[in-house]
This record gives structure tokens, C-alpha cells and sequence, in this order.
């Protein structure tokens, strides 16, 4: 016990005999780890940004129906093909979801016909509290339907001359609904021209319980998840089809990989630099240290027990810049979140782990030059200064 306590002192003694030194070594390895702990912070919290931004385009994976296609033709004439209706099975396409582990926000979709004011319209059943999770962009005016009412795109309200409050009577194949208009909605695409009501509402008018024609899935993006997600899935829906939505997938993919191999370069540059510096300043206390070296092992100091003396120094100095570039890299990746991105950086302890594992690691490989030669040094030698 005492004997590490001797050793502790040395070490605490040696640190503080050599003030500029030290000073000088925790600055490189505060910097290294701190510019790597703010990297980090920068890209997990920029990877979350990104996917919030995507969000904002919509599903990136959608899962339609096999159809059904016969070719039309007499002889050597061919007309074309048909195309019959098509579902996806609901409790299929859920269970699918379940077994793939897939995380997603997930919009299941019917369309249908049902006829109304003179006309056939083309009618939407949707869940509407996953319609206003994946498509925060939509604009609408009046409420969020409750059961027994619906949502009217604003093309078709201007063209049938519909407002909130009124009350529709639409017939499907197996049954008649009677639904109030509980807002209008605008989206600047096709949803401005259809109506929206409850799924399993629709399901009943239709007669097709269970059933689904489209589902729209939003993957957080990143590297190759989304293609093997897609891929993952189509194993488990072999009578459907599932397809990227390629420009969200770009645009969410090729921004974090270049997101990533910038934060990775800049770092590596870093940490090289550091490593040097650290090298070369441990290597001249050596040299300046040459003949305590050679007194510390006349005493009866083994080579072994020297080293553990200077891998200690730089234990410490490890410990004590990579607790200090944590502070100052949380600090700098706050400013670079809040003046470019907008945002602030979450606190994240894990990476006080890696600003020390940094700083140790440089600090030990940096010694490990030095203390090779601590380990060859001839205490004979190095007492008569040669």
C-alpha cells in the first residue's frame, strides 16, 4: 500500500515539477478530445436533425398490393392487360412488421369508391392520428375527425360547395354511412381531391374488412437501412410490393454519410496531430530526465517499476484532459448546434467515455516511444550524462 502511495507521489511531484510541460500536454490532449467529443455530439445530434427534416417529406417505404393482370387479346392481336383490385391483408401486413423488428411510423391505407351527392367519389379510409404523425405538413381548417365524421380535400369541398358542419350520406357496396364534415384539409397534391374518413368505417361500407391497397412507412434513414429494410420486408410480403421512395432516401442517406466521413476525417487529422505532439513532448522529458532516470534505478528502482512511474504520468494526464476536453467539447458542439443548425445539442454522458478513452489513448501511445527507451537506458550511463 505504501508503495503505491510513493508512486502516486512521484507521479503527482514529477506533474507538478514540470508545470510548463504539463500544462502544454494537457492543452494537446483536452483539444484532441474535446474536438472529437464535439464531433460526435455534432453528428448523433445532426443524424437526428436530418431525420426530423425528412420527416417532412413524407414515407420513404411503400407497401402495395400485388395486382391481379390478365392479358387481353384474340389471336395474334393483344389489347393491353387489365388489372383486377388488389389487397393487402391487414392483420398480414401487421404481423410482418412485428417479425421484421422494423422500427417505423406506419399509415395503413383503403381506397374505395362510394357514391354521394349525385357523383361517385373517391374516399380514403386512414387512421388519422398516424396521417397527423407522418404528414405534419398537411393544412387543416376545422378539426380532427371523431368517429362518425370526416375530412373533405379543399378541391372537392370548392367543387361540391361543402363546409364544416355539413352532413354527407355515402353508399358502398355492403352499407350506407351518414358522416360530418369535421374540417378541410390542404396539402398541395391529391389529397386536396378525395374524401378521408376512418378506416375501419370504410372497411364495413365497402365490405372489405381487413383489407388494405396501400401502406405508407417512414424508416429513419441511414447508410444502406433503408434498401435493407425494404428487402427485409418483401421476404416477409411475398404478394406485395415494396418500394423506396428514392428521393427522400437520397436526400436522408447522401447527406448523413457525408455528414460522417467529414466528421471522420476532420478527427483523424486531429487525433494524428495530437498523437505527435504528445510523442514528441514525452520523448524530450525523457531526455531531460535522463540522469533521475539513472538515480531512480541505482536505488534499486527495477525497469519495470520506472515505467510504471511514466505510464502513470501519462495516465494522469490522460484522465485529467479527457475529463477537461468533455466540458469544452459539450461546450463547442452546443455553439456549432445552436449558430448552424438551429438547434441545441442534447447532454450526452456516454460521450464522457470516449473524451477519456481519447486522451488516454493518446496519451499512452504517445508515451510508448519513451518509455521503450526508459526501459533500454543504462543507469551507469545516464549519470555520467552520457
Amino acid at each position: 500500500m505504501q508503495r503505491r502511495r510513493w508512486l502516486l507521489q512521484l507521479v503527482f511531484r514529477a506533474l507538478a515539477h514540470r508545470k510548463g510541460r504539463t500544462a502544454l500536454l494537457l492543452a494537446v490532449l483536452a483539444m484532441a478530445s474535446s474536438l472529437a467529443t464535439a464531433l460526435g455530439i455534432v453528428s448523433y445530434s445532426m443524424e437526428k436533425r436530418v431525420a426530423e427534416e425528412v420527416r417532412k417529406y413524407g414515407a420513404n417505404l411503400i407497401v402495395t398490393p400485388e395486382s391481379a393482370r390478365l392479358d387481353v387479346g384474340s389471336g395474334g392481336l393483344n389489347f393491353g392487360v387489365v388489372s383486377e383490385p388488389a389487397y393487402l391483408q391487414q392483420r398480414q401486413m401487421e404481423d410482418a412488421l412485428a417479425k421484421s423488428g422494423l422500427k417505423a411510423e406506419r399509415s395503413f391505407h383503403l381506397r374505395g369508391v362510394l357514391h354521394g351527392k349525385d357523383a361517385d367519389l373517391m374516399v380514403e379510409g386512414v387512421n388519422f392520428a398516424d396521417i397527423r404523425r407522418l404528414f405534419p405538413w398537411w393544412q387543416l381548417k376545422g378539426a380532427w375527425p371523431a368517429a362518425g365524421e370526416m375530412v373533405v380535400g379543399s378541391d372537392l369541398a370548392t367543387r361540391l360547395k361543402l363546409k364544416t358542419g355539413d352532413v354527407m350520406e355515402l353508399a358502398g357496396k355492403a352499407q350506407t354511412v351518414k358522416l360530418r364534415i369535421a374540417g378541410i384539409v390542404s396539402s398541395g397534391g391529391e389529397e386536396d381531391g378525395l374524401l378521408f374518413m376512418a378506416l375501419p368505417e370504410l372497411q364495413q361500407a365497402l365490405g372489405l374488412d381487413g383489407q388494405l391497397t396501400l401502406v405508407r412507412l417512414m424508416v429513419t434513414a441511414g447508410d444502406d437501412r433503408l434498401k435493407k429494410s425494404a428487402a427485409a420486408l418483401q421476404q416477409l410480403l411475398p404478394s406485395a410490393k415494396v418500394n423506396e421512395v428514392r428521393q427522400t432516401a437520397r436526400t436522408s442517406e447522401g447527406l448523413l454519410a457525408k455528414v460522417k466521413l467529414l466528421m471522420f476525417m476532420v478527427t483523424a487529422v486531429v487525433l494524428v496531430s495530437a498523437g505527435s505532439s504528445v510523442a514528441g513532448t514525452m520523448s524530450t522529458t525523457v531526455l531531460e530526465r535522463g540522469k533521475e532516470i539513472g538515480l531512480m534505478k541505482a536505488m534499486g528502482g527495477t525497469r519495470w517499476e520506472v515505467m510504471l512511474l511514466f505510464c502513470g504520468e501519462a495516465a494522469m494526464l490522460g484522465i485529467l484532459g479527457g475529463g477537461a476536453g468533455y466540458l469544452f467539447g459539450s461546450a463547442i458542439a452546443q455553439f456549432i448546434t445552436r449558430t448552424v443548425f438551429s438547434a441545441s445539442a442534447e447532454f450526452l454522458p456516454l460521450f464522457a467515455g470516449v473524451s477519456l478513452g481519447v486522451s488516454l489513448f493518446l496519451a499512452l501511445l504517445g508515451s510508448v516511444g519513451p518509455m521503450i527507451a526508459v526501459f533500454r537506458l543504462d543507469p551507469v550511463r545516464s549519470l555520467r550524462g552520457e
